[in-house]
């Protein structure tokens, strides 16, 4: 059964979640407690992300429950760990297909919210920009590839290496950007020019 672990302080709004995603035949574990450390999907309030430490090691996808274009999260860097993200007014099948996408790996963003996004508002503030000359010309040729899509074997035919090279490269460029996924390294990417060394 798919499970999903709730951080939200407003009693009201955590109610309706948990209702909303029980209904949906989701698990439903509140923060803390047993059975949400290893969740699917962790499901937080903007206040509750903007509180907690950045993380690198939390289990599940990040869906962010935000108040509108206005929310203090879009300006703030904490947003890049964020998979998802969900208005609090959107109706509860919003926030069922943005738990469900996010499950499988992919990103969400309510629909309402999608022009604050493309927009580019905040874009400085969410992705922090890598130090300069952080990679190696390698690396940055690797994660611009990563960025494209390609997978290991793709990105090894690409530059004529190993898989176990590319690999390797893979996983010092998600070290030092402190990305824990590849979608997280390509938005970085995206973000901005990383450089190398």
């Amino acid at each position: 059964m798919d499970s999903v672990a709730v951080s939200i302080r407003t009693p009201s709004l955590r109610h309706r979640v948990i209702k909303a995603l029980s209904a949906a035949g989701l698990e439903v574990f509140a923060v803390p407690g047993p059975g949400a450390a290893t969740a699917q999907v962790v499901i937080v309030e903007s206040c509750e992300l903007l509180a907690r430490p950045r993380s690198t090691s939390r289990h599940g996808g990040l869906v962010a429950l935000v108040h509108g274009e206005q929310d203090a999260v879009w300006d703030s860097a904490a947003l890049i760990e964020v998979a998802g993200v969900v208005d609090r007014d959107d109706m509860d099948d919003v926030l069922v297909t943005a738990v469900r996408e996010v499950r499988d790996g992919h990103g969400w963003i309510s629909p309402g919210l999608a022009r604050r996004v493309l927009s580019g508002l905040g874009e400085e503030r969410r992705s922090p920009a890598p130090p300069p000359g952080l990679l190696t010309a390698r690396e940055s040729d690797v994660a611009a590839l990563v960025a494209q899509g390609l997978s290991n074997a793709e990105i090894a035919g690409e530059l004529r290496v190993e898989v176990s090279t590319v690999k390797f490269h893979v996983s010092n460029v998600l070290r030092k950007l402190e990305c824990r996924d590849r979608a997280k390294l390509a938005a970085v990417v995206h973000a901005h020019s990383v450089t190398a060394a």
